[in-house]
């Protein structure tokens, strides 16, 4: 009987044993009620992670746009160039390196921006005006874009003498702007008309030089790449210059004669 006993305690305390090790070992291996599993799709992260492009360099941009704009890039009325400027590629890459307090979506809003920027004419201004601002920059520009129109005109054989009416127009309206800021004798209460003469004509010596120097470069440009791909490398040395080739010249053969120097000794 005792013998029994014995045997039946052991089985209980066996039971309760086993019981108790299942419970801890359960215990063990059951999730936590208050994490979250990651859901299957969330795990393998990593192979979804596209690799961040980098930025094309000058060279690359180059050999880019060389691709897209194959063929004869001094085409009639300069279509290639004119398609190439407002390519993705071409507008990716002057957001990059010509960034503006301004944005622009396209080349035509970037050249209005960046071509009547103050920082191109206030290093001229402060030699002609005493104290010039931005304003006296926006009307500088004004005149400064005539000049260059005309003169490039001067290279098909129009005749400057048919640009009178808009100068007056600017002489009438920037120009005095600039005359009632600057050029005022307040002792005889009048304006000093020569004095707006004098900077006038200092604008337009201004834009000259300049042209002169733009000329320069893309003649460098020539020589060293030939024509085809030194106008890619120009539009990529200057943006603002090629704005002004598509908007002044209309024939591509006066402008490989003032890529090649024809028009300046």
């Amino acid at each position: 009987m005792l013998c029994f006993e014995r045997q039946h305690f052991f089985n209980r305390l066996s039971a309760c044993l086993f019981l108790g090790i299942s419970l801890f070992f359960a215990c063990q291996s059951s999730p936590d009620p208050n994490v979250v599993k990651p859901e299957k799709g969330d795990i393998d992260t990593q192979s979804r992670i596209e690799p961040v492009a980098q930025p094309l360099t000058p060279e690359e941009t180059f050999e880019q746009l060389k691709r897209e704009n194959p063929g004869n890039i001094l085409d009639d009325d300069f279509r290639t160039l004119r398609r190439l400027v407002t390519s993705k590629t071409y507008l990716d890459f002057l957001r990059r390196n010509h960034p503006l307090e301004d944005q622009y979506q396209t080349y035509d809003a970037f050249w209005e921006i960046a071509a009547a920027h103050p920082s191109r004419y206030m290093p001229f201004l402060e030699q002609q005006l005493e104290k010039s601002d931005e304003e006296d920059a926006a009307n500088a520009h004004l005149f400064a874009v005539h000049y260059r129109h005309v003169l490039t005109r001067e290279y098909h054989g129009e005749d400057p003498d048919t640009f009178q009416d808009e100068l007056k127009k600017l002489i009438d309206g920037p120009g005095m702007d600039i005359a009632f800021k600057h050029f005022v004798d307040h002792e005889r209460n009048i304006v000093n008309g020569i004095d707006l003469i004098f900077l006038t004509v200092a604008i337009n010596l201004y834009v000259q030089e300049t042209e002169q120097t733009d000329a320069a470069l893309a003649g460098e440009l020539l020589d060293k790449y030939g024509e085809q791909d030194a106008l890619i490398w120009l539009t990529l040395e200057d943006p603002v210059l090629i704005g002004y080739i598509l908007k002044d010249f209309t024939d591509t053969e006066v402008f490989r004669r003032w890529m090649a120097g024809k028009f300046h000794p």
